[in-house]
């Protein structure tokens, strides 16, 4: 009987063990896993641009867009040429209308 005991107490012992070790490696490898992640440089938020409205003399036509003016060369080919920019698509409407007759009005470049 005696024997049957110290056998149970070893199994407990070596069960306890085996359960200790593998706790201890998954708390390793949770504490590696965090490294990266506290030693990374925080990136300091950058403020978005606002979007720009243009008035452009496209194909001969005044036109108001927020496209840049090398997208607006690939949309409407070379013969585009760009006058003045503003935050506010009204803006950039009133530009037009005081400068050329509004949008859609006859131009050159």
């Amino acid at each position: 009987m005696q024997r049957f005991k110290i056998a149970a107490i070893i199994r407990a012992g070596f069960t306890q063990g085996v359960y200790m070790r593998t706790r201890h490696a998954v708390m390793l490898a949770l504490a590696a896993l965090s490294i990266p992640a506290v030693s990374m440089p925080l990136q300091k938020a950058s403020a978005l641009e606002p979007e720009k409205y243009t008035v452009y003399c496209a194909n001969d036509h005044i036109e108001v867009s927020f496209w840049d003016l090398e997208q607006m060369k690939v949309r409407n080919g070379s013969d585009v040429c760009q006058f003045q920019s503003y935050t506010s698509y009204s803006s950039a409407l009133n530009f037009a209308q005081k400068n050329f007759g509004g949008e859609g009005a006859s131009c050159s470049c």
